[in-house]
């Protein structure tokens, strides 16, 4: 088996496909283009490196150092990155498309234009993330049928930027979204269930089928929003900032979901009713 250094390493950069790495110090390393497929990066020290551009799919880097590293359009589909460290990497226009990224650590890290269709990120740490444009939603399978969006159940996402961003059918529930900005995102389908949304923005979002059941709405700003079908059933909307009363009539309500006081609610039946604002 062949021993690696990071000289050598830098020296074959053209020619590491399934090399094993795993472990080494390969910090700071010029690896701009590299081919890296299916390489073994367990646990390798891969900080402040330049990866820009590099062939990393199907490669295994679970509890890899990618602390400011620069992985901008970087080839990583489906190599596991689980509890990987991504802090303020750069990964803008990086293809993740189905990687794991479960339990990783991506504060402030650049997700700028990424793509993450049907990628795996539970528990993942996305504070303060920028990720502006990116791409989380599920793929065409066949004729009528879509896959799910990315997955972040149960991760951070306090504080990131999701402005324009791409989360249709994307995996929320008990996710911390507090603060979190929306903005002219397509939500379309996305699971909230149990989510905490306070302070969250989604100005101009699509919302249409996005579940919100259980989901933390203080302070929530629905301003523009379209909310063709969503789920509202026993919601607390009553600290939620913006809602259109006619966007809310497109919604599902129920008896228990508690309306902002500036809505007001006539039920011409047991489950049909009207909306104006007061």
């Amino acid at each position: 088996m062949e021993s690696w250094n990071k000289e050598k390493v830098e020296q074959a950069k053209k020619n590491l496909e399934g090399a094993e790495l795993d472990g080494l110090d390969l910090s700071g390393a010029d690896l701009k283009n590299a081919n890296l497929i299916a390489a073994n990066l367990v646990s390798a020290n891969l900080s402040g490196s330049d990866l820009s551009g590099a062939k990393i799919f199907s490669a295994k880097a679970m509890r890899a150092d990618f602390r400011h590293a620069n992985l901008s359009a970087a080839s990583l589909f489906k190599a596991n990155f689980s509890r990987a460290n991504f802090q303020e990497s750069n990964l803008s226009d990086a293809d993740l498309m189905g990687a794991n990224l479960s339990d990783a650590e991506l504060v402030k890290a650049d997700l700028i234009r990424a793509k993450l269709v049907e990628a795996n990120l539970p528990g993942a740490n996305l504070t303060g993330a920028d990720l502006t444009e990116a791409k989380l939603s599920g793929r065409y399978q066949r004729e009528g049928h879509f896959s799910r969006g990315a997955n972040l159940r149960r991760g951070k996402l306090v504080g990131a930027k999701m402005i324009r961003a791409d989360l249709t059918a994307a995996e929320m529930n008990e996710t911390d979204c507090s603060e979190a900005d929306f903005s002219g995102a397509n939500l379309s389908e996305a699971n909230f269930k149990n989510a905490c949304l306070k302070s969250a923005c989604f100005v101009n979002a699509k919302l249409g089928d996005a579940d919100f059941r259980g989901a933390d709405l203080a302070d929530s700003d629905f301003s523009g929003a379209e909310l063709i079908e969503a789920k509202f059933q026993g919601a607390d909307l009553r600290q939620a900032k913006n809602i259109s009363s006619e966007e809310l009539a497109l919604a599902f309500i129920d008896s228990k979901t508690q309306i902002p006081d500036y809505i007001e609610v006539n039920w011409t039946s047991e489950d049909t009713y009207e909306c104006r604002m007061k």
